[in-house]
């Protein structure tokens, strides 16, 4: 599977299908956040469906324990590959995520890319996440290895702050897709590097080809 999320933050349905289908040669995966779900819902489920991609809903669970269990499997039926849960909801609301059956990938988030934090932070909520039987985290492109090396090669470690140039925006923690990869990133995840391109399927090829380890 490629490793490159494209993060679909757009505002308009049509947009988001034109770029599915001019970038689907590099990307398996496409990112639903609440900016589009909230208006188009089932509709961009089923086109990314439709074009034989992945969906991975990013609408990050953060309530009771029994809201959030039933949140995965409303997910569940929608068919999505993978879905993110906060990890401040803490161990009772994780682990009521993760005791779905069949359910999707379960992505805890660490800390926001945004703001600024120790890695002993997001160490402490990759273990916690682990431990209450998610499949991986959230985590800035600075603590790839770290969790890694703590949690195991067979915990997902998806990367968002990804930038083929370092540029002054809002994500805090960032570094390019390349270094990500080596550093033993599952996926990563992009956005406005495609999104604002010129020609998003050039870029999307760009960060697509850096990302092939040699």
């Amino acid at each position: 599977m490629k490793k490159t999320i494209l993060a679909l933050d757009v505002y308009d349905l049509k947009k988001a299908e034109k770029l599915i289908k001019e970038t689907s040669p590099y990307i398996d995966i496409y990112k639903v956040g609440p900016i589009l779900f909230l208006q188009y819902g089932k509709e961009i489920i089923k086109i990314i469906k439709d074009n034989g991609k992945k969906i991975f809903l990013d609408l990050k669970f953060h309530d009771i324990p029994t809201t959030v269990k039933r949140s995965v499997e409303s997910a569940k039926e929608l068919g999505v590959f993978s879905l993110t849960v906060h990890s401040a909801g803490g161990e009772e609301m994780l682990k009521a995520a993760a005791a779905v059956e069949n359910k999707p990938k379960i992505w805890a988030v660490t800390v926001l890319t945004s703001r600024i934090t120790t890695p002993r932070e997001v160490l402490k909520r990759a273990r916690l996440a682990k431990s209450c039987g998610a499949d991986g985290v959230i985590s800035s492109p600075l603590e790839i290895s770290l969790i890694k090396k703590e949690c195991g090669k067979e915990f997902n470690v998806v990367t968002p702050g990804i930038r083929p140039v370092k540029a002054g925006d809002d994500q805090k923690r960032v570094t390019t897709p390349e270094t990500a990869v080596k550093e033993g990133a599952d996926f990563i995840v992009v956005g406005r590097p495609i999104l604002e391109a010129v020609n998003p399927a050039d870029a999307a090829k760009n960060i697509y080809e850096t990302t092939l380890i040699k």
